[in-house]
């Protein structure tokens, strides 16, 4: 389990670093932010993102009941957000990137953390998770595996930030994160 949070932690990071280069404009200048203390309080109530909110010396008690986890900066986690932190991107992101290959590697960005924790176990996600004990129980092989993926994922999205570019060999690696699962 170690293990996990450590590159999780690692990964949930350097998404949160570019998310914050591509988008601190925007949702610095916003007056209708998405982020709220109800979702905020998924990250004490999943056992996984509790795991990592540990790692970070936090809890709940730490968590503003009005505000969750925003200050004047945005967010304070390093990790342990819920994924629909960075997957939900409001039509004022959107529009304000400049190119549909732009948001289409923004959106690949946002999904990340949430594959890695698609059917974790059984049907549930990672951070569906509410009871410690069954954290054992997950399927770790599967995380792993997605893990890698997005991991690999990241490295393309990061490739194609600095770049502008994205070949065919490039796609088929972000296509495992975009296509759905049945």
């Amino acid at each position: 389990m170690k293990n996990l949070i450590d590159e999780y932690a690692a990964l949930e990071s350097e998404i949160r670093d570019v998310m914050t280069h591509l988008f601190s404009g925007t949702c610095g200048m916003c007056t209708a932010c998405c982020c709220r203390a109800d979702i905020c309080e998924e990250a004490t109530e999943s056992a996984f993102l509790s795991l990592l909110l540990k790692k970070q010396d936090l809890g709940a008690s730490d968590m503003d009941e009005r505000y969750g986890w925003l200050d004047l900066h945005g967010c304070s986690l390093q990790f342990g957000r819920p994924p629909v932190c960075y997957s939900f991107y409001c039509d004022e992101l959107l529009a304000r990137l400049p190119d549909d290959e732009l948001r289409f590697s923004a959106q690949v960005l946002g999904k990340l953390l949430h594959h890695i924790g698609q059917k974790a176990l059984g049907g549930w996600h990672l951070v569906e998770v509410m009871d410690p004990d069954d954290l054992q129980k997950l399927n770790f092989d599967r995380i792993f595996q997605r893990l890698e993926e997005s991991r690999s994922a990241f490295e393309v999205v990061k490739g194609y930030l600095s770049s502008g570019m994205l070949n065919k060999a490039d796609r088929e690696v972000l296509a495992v994160i975009t296509t759905e699962e049945p």
